[in-house]
């Protein structure tokens, strides 16, 4: 039995203030060094005559840190010898092998001075964290209540040396985590549950071209346009009540205003402390731009070949018996013309001729769309190309009144077959022509090519037209859609185009301006 404290011993008051030392230098500070050094600061204060050791090991039970505040023996530097039996239950016989504690009785000295000690193992739990040596230079040594108090001091520096690890493993698992979630290539953000973010990472901001400090703390919600803004709450409200939710759809402004990103995200709840209500809403994505785009490819290329197996059959069908409309129709106006025949009546025959010939135009662009030109591809320069083209439109540009300006930089030859080429820049140089011809403004054709800087040359046929409404931006590329009237147009150019350019591994892109013009982009690979 321990005798009590003696009048005016320091002990429990060394206790108390140690105590509250320790516990607000762990929570200021997560360095174990400077925690070693409160504690021995506080022991030097009440018990100037006592000599300290701390020998700290990491999580390979390697020796990590050394705090002495004497000279130790150098043999015993590294050799962890206990004297006093640890608390029970706290650790097994096997945690003090694997730390290579080995028990000592008596008491071995570590200090060259010291005469006398203790050698507490420091136990976080069934952790071994490492052995507290408090030794004396008095034969007498210390009080047992000093003793008492100097046990109790172990048990607490080892709480507070666990908790400031355990802090430092949270710090670095949670640093991990931002960074594995940062350096993601997939979208994903992070909110409250108030929705604010607390999250973005680099590919999210990437996509909607804001930095992580714009969107830090602002509720998600106004990071999205108003018709999403509704779905997402109700999303979200889901979440905190611990559904999540799966391939949830959501539009979010493009990186520079143009347009959206479509993402898929993933919702789920993170519990808080002790699984108490939802702490935050984790959101994982998927960037549906690309595969959306794939997909309207892949319609659009189920419906070339539909088409393809079709053309061949209505062209058959359709030319023979056109055919002999058309020579006898010829026949019929030669005749008339020879015969004087009335006004009236030559014009019904010139009509039955338009009429066949505009069937044979419609027949020759559906053999045009199902199967281009079967030329041998070559090294092209692609200005030339372009060159050409408006040349053969020359009678169109003139008569809407067009002005045309060539812009043609230094650009690589491109590989590809030139008739087909050509067709692609008759169509769009047309198409512009159209699109201006009903315009009060300045009508102006510019044509360009220039290297693109990424491997690809770059052509364009931009005009000053009427523009394209952004309703039915995405419906021009589509066999038989057109804005024309009635018998100006097939609705098959465009689709021509699209073909002949995917069929050269090349994009398209559109850029217009309902009331200020259009822009169609071309982009090759360079031979």
């Amino acid at each position: 039995m321990n005798e009590a404290p003696p009048a005016g011993d320091p002990s429990m008051t060394v206790l108390v203030e140690a105590c509250r030392r320790l516990a607000r230098r762990g929570d200021d500070d997560v360095r174990e060094d400077a925690i070693l050094q409160a504690f021995a600061e506080v022991l030097r204060e009440a018990f100037p005559g006592l000599l300290v050791s701390i020998r700290l090991l990491d999580a390979a039970h390697r020796l990590s840190l050394v705090y002495a505040t004497g000279r130790l023996r150098p043999e015993m530097r590294e050799r962890l010898l206990w004297s006093e039996a640890p608390p029970a239950g706290e650790a097994d016989a096997t945690a003090f092998a694997a730390a290579r504690l080995e028990r000592a009785e008596p008491y071995v000295p570590v200090f060259a001075d010291g005469l006398g000690g203790l050698a507490l193992p420091l136990l976080d739990g069934r952790t071994v964290l490492g052995l507290l040596n408090v030794e004396w230079t008095d034969p007498a040594g210390p009080s047992p209540a000093v003793r008492d108090a100097l046990r109790a001091l172990a048990g607490h520096l080892a709480a507070v040396l666990g908790g400031t690890r355990l802090c430092a493993e949270v710090v670095h698992l949670r640093g991990r985590v931002d960074k594995l979630l940062d350096h993601a290539d997939a979208p994903i953000f992070v909110l409250d549950p108030q929705r604010r973010v607390r999250l973005i990472n680099r590919c999210l901001a990437r996509l909607v071209g804001r930095t992580r400090a714009e969107a830090a703390g602002r509720d998600f919600v106004e990071l999205l346009p108003k018709d999403e803004q509704a779905r997402f709450k109700s999303v979200f409200a889901a979440a905190l009540r611990g559904r999540p939710a799966s391939s949830f759809e959501l539009r979010l402004p493009r990186a520079g205003g143009t347009g959206f990103v479509s993402l898929a995200f993933n919702l789920a709840p993170v519990g808080g402390v002790e699984g108490e209500g939802v702490d935050e809403v984790v959101a994982v994505g998927q960037d549906m731009t690309e595969i959306h785009r794939l997909q309207r490819q892949m319609i659009h290329t189920e419906k070339l070949a539909t088409i393809g197996q079709l053309a061949a059959g209505v062209v058959h069908e359709i030319n023979n018996p056109l055919t002999s409309v058309s020579i006898h129709a010829d026949y019929l106006a030669r005749l008339m013309e020879r015969e004087h025949r009335a006004q009236q009546e030559v014009s019904f025959i010139n009509r039955i001729r338009e009429a066949v010939a505009r069937i044979l135009r419609f027949t020759q662009d559906l053999m045009s769309f199902a199967r281009p030109a079967g030329d041998e591809p070559e090294q092209i320069d692609l200005g030339a190309v372009l060159d050409q083209s408006a040349a053969f439109c020359e009678h169109v540009i003139a008569g809407a009144g067009v002005t045309m300006e060539r812009r043609f930089a230094v650009a690589p030859r491109v590989y590809g077959i030139r008739g087909q080429l050509q067709q692609v820049f008759i169509n769009l140089i047309t198409n512009a022509c159209h699109a201006m011809a009903g315009v009060d403004r300045d009508r102006k054709l510019t044509l360009t090519v220039a290297d693109n800087g990424d491997g690809r040359v770059r052509a364009e046929v931009r005009d000053t037209g009427s523009g394209i409404p952004p309703e039915i931006r995405e419906q021009i590329f589509e066999p038989f859609f057109t804005t024309k009237r009635e018998g100006e147009g097939t609705g098959l150019g465009l689709s021509i185009v699209r073909n002949i350019v995917d069929k050269h591994q090349g994009e398209i892109r559109v850029d217009s301006e309902v009331g200020a013009g259009s822009c169609f982009t071309l982009l090759f690979y360079s031979a």
